[in-house]
């Protein structure tokens, strides 16, 4: 997340009436081919290079009672690749996720020097390269996702804008493959990352889809959130399409959601809660659902976890009855 998110559509209303905690633990799974019991769920976290105490991972892992097993971080592809930082995460013992992002962060969404096709026909090689060449260097694992939300409209790589196709994200997706796999980067997992359904502000993602023989896992991104006259909606209200549709792309691969996060509901502190617990359950019992990544910032929405108490005791508490 780099940009507003728009208004999400109501898929599922949520209130205190129909949703209450006890419910959130114990009835959020799917069911039929949707729903599946596994393994423990793992989880993750996103966390701002700032000076809040609720960034540091260690004070994350205390509040949330479990040590992350993915931290996300974000990158432009003309910055150099940030080896130390990966390298503290991995000796934190978590799997870095890396979000390689082809733009100027800032600059807006009209940004024709990244279009999709020039990624696809080599003018940005040099940096590809040079990235490559450090992962391959590095040579510790590591998860890539580059280009994610390509099926929205908030990002110049998006399809529709500067001029992007679906054969453009394609063609410029398994091209960024080939320069890895051609640099030796063996430790590096390509994780394809769409968003949710944003009604009027996404494409179907389906046909974005490179192929299994470039991609490792499925990601997905979704937020909730009540503001502004937006409308409150389920995890399974949030999440349910897009994850059918992830499971109906060939190869089977896992699936990471890897960014999610929720605002505050009304009254403050109870909804937010509900919907962390909900989420957990809601995931933990979906098929190929591997984890979850937190948004753990205030930005635009204060989307951490520990914003009330309530919501923090209720991730803790998530988090161990879906932990190993």
């Amino acid at each position: 997340m780099r940009r507003s998110r728009p208004a999400v559509a109501a898929a599922m209303a949520i209130g205190l009436a129909a949703v209450v905690l006890l419910t959130a633990c114990t009835g959020a799974g799917g069911s039929g081919a949707e729903s599946q019991q596994h393994g423990p769920l793992k989880w993750g976290v996103y966390v701002p290079d700032d000076s809040e105490p609720s960034s540091d991972i260690s004070v994350v892992t205390q509040m949330a009672g479990r040590e992350p097993d993915y931290v996300l971080r974000f990158a432009a592809l003309a910055e150099d690749a940030p080896i130390g930082r990966l390298e503290a995460i991995a000796n934190s013992g978590a799997m870095p996720m890396l979000s390689l992002e082809p733009w100027v962060p800032g600059a807006g969404v009209d940004q024709p020097d990244y279009a999709l096709a020039t990624i696809a026909a080599g003018a940005h090689d040099a940096d590809l390269k040079r990235w490559a060449q450090a992962l391959a260097e590095w040579n510790k694992p590591v998860m890539l996702r580059f280009a994610h939300e390509m099926n929205g409209d908030w990002y110049p790589w998006a399809i529709g804008v500067n001029g992007n196709t679906a054969g453009d994200f394609v063609a410029a997706w398994r091209h960024v493959h080939e320069v890895f796999t051609s640099a030796g980067a063996s430790k590096v997992t390509f994780v394809w990352a769409p968003n949710v359904s944003y009604p009027g502000h996404t494409t179907p993602f389906t046909s974005l889809y490179p192929g299994a023989d470039s991609v490792d896992v499925l990601g997905l991104d979704g937020y909730n959130q009540q503001a502004d006259g937006r409308t409150w909606t389920t995890p399974e209200g949030l999440f349910r399409s897009g994850l059918r549709e992830l499971r109906s792309l060939p190869g089977g691969r896992p699936i990471i959601v890897t960014e999610t996060a929720t605002s505050e509901g009304s009254p403050l502190g109870t909804e937010k809660a509900e919907w962390i617990n909900r989420l957990v359950s809601y995931l933990g019992d979906s098929a190929r659902v591997d984890g979850f990544i937190w948004f753990q910032a205030n930005k635009e929405q204060d989307w951490r976890f520990n914003s009330t108490a309530q919501a923090q005791a209720a991730m803790k508490h998530a988090l161990a009855r879906f932990g190993s």
